[in-house]
């Protein structure tokens, strides 16, 4: 065999037993939908907290300048900052969740 055969087969025995890890038969696949679920609505919220309070303190620690207004007259980088600050919450929330 190959060697990208040996790891494909490799990857896939190892995400295999991940997942049965728990005995299978214990949980219903319907409380694992359900369970996946609920981490998604948790993290979308988390998420949605986290941008909301970072923008907020970020506007506190600038207030010499009108963010808002400055992205609406068109001016890339102060949205080039607000980008920046959304996906790093994003990251940070995802480590954490």
């Amino acid at each position: 065999m190959t060697k990208k055969t040996m790891l494909f087969i490799g990857s896939t025995l190892l995400m295999a037993s991940s997942v049965f890890a728990a005995s299978p038969f214990e949980v219903s696949i319907w409380e694992r939908y359900a369970e996946g679920l609920g981490w998604a609505i948790v993290a979308s919220l988390g998420f949605s907290v986290g941008v909301a309070i970072a923008l907020k303190v970020f506007d506190w620690f600038s207030s010499d300048i009108d963010e808002w207004e400055e992205i609406k007259k068109g001016n890339w980088s102060v949205a080039i900052i607000f980008v920046a600050m959304i996906v790093m919450i994003g990251i940070l929330v995802h480590k954490v969740i």
